[in-house]
């Protein structure tokens, strides 16, 4: 094969490489590929959150152009288990009804949460199963348009915490009480970037993560902290390193087929350089 051939196959599958629409956020946590996510054709992509971080997800205010990932038992604990979900957004615009997050089931009695951007703060509602009847809300800290907020909530089994920014954001539940969990009956998906019936998000939505312990405070601001003056990787290492089950990335990944064809186009480059010398 000629040094042009060589060069050619090598620059062909990196132009190819570098220039395919991604169509997964892959998981990075502990649950391993069954939760990568699958991104609406509309899913666009543009700068991450946290320092060194990766890229954010970019929806458009129209359902259902978000990214779901299949059900899983471990995303969706008995109501009396313990878990914390984690993401930053930056919206650009807002209609007082869009979500970021959701794992919401609307179909009869409602069971699950879903994440609201609204003019008051971000909102946490978990549903009690009567109904639409909401069990839990929590509002506070800011949505500021055209600006990155963390948002985090834990559920300890009886009681939710909402926090922004790395600060308690409000504690008090100002609804009825309880939480229906999503059983595997209802196969309650996990949504970025909407709900499971609409409240399409207007913006970015970046490192979105589950675990299955709720974080402490300390390591709440700990993740704050790092996103925002941390050193490269070190927000991602953090994050895997308490436990997360889901983390997901939206960095482009080569499809093996690339990769492979990359592995064999180099060989063959060095290998006509060295008979050359």
């Amino acid at each position: 094969m000629s040094h042009r051939v060589c060069l050619t196959v090598v620059l062909l599958v990196l132009t190819t490489t570098g220039a395919r629409a991604a169509t997964i956020s892959y998981n990075t946590g502990s649950l391993g590929p069954a939760a990568n996510g699958t991104n609406a054709d509309q899913v666009t992509f543009g700068p991450g959150a946290v320092t060194g971080g990766d890229q954010s997800a970019v929806y458009d205010n129209t359902f259902p152009h978000n990214t779901v990932v299949p059900y899983q038992p471990a995303l969706n604990p008995a109501s009396t288990s313990p878990f914390t979900i984690e993401f930053w957004a930056r919206p650009v615009a807002t209609d007082d009804d869009d979500a970021p997050v959701s794992n919401r089931v609307a179909a009869g009695n409602r069971s699950g949460w879903v994440f609201f951007q609204r003019a008051t703060g971000w909102n946490l509602r978990m549903y009690n199963g009567s109904g639409s009847t909401v069990g839990v809300s929590l509002t506070g800290g800011t949505s500021t348009i055209d600006e990155w907020s963390h948002v985090v909530a834990t559920w300890d089994g009886t009681a939710a915490l909402l926090y922004v920014n790395g600060a308690l954001a409000d504690d008090t539940n100002d609804a009825v009480g309880g939480y229906n969990a999503n059983p595997a009956a209802t196969a309650g998906s996990f949504i970025v970037g909407s709900s499971d019936t609409s409240s399409g998000f207007n913006g970015s939505v970046d490192e979105v993560a589950f675990y299955n312990t709720a974080l402490t405070p300390g390591q709440i601001q700990n993740h704050f902290t790092s996103g925002t003056t941390g050193a490269a990787g070190a927000y991602h290492n953090l994050v895997r390193t308490d436990g997360a089950l889901l983390q997901l990335s939206n960095n482009v990944i080569p499809e093996p087929s690339a990769v492979m064809l990359l592995a064999i186009g180099a060989p063959l480059l060095l290998r006509h350089r060295a008979s050359r010398r």
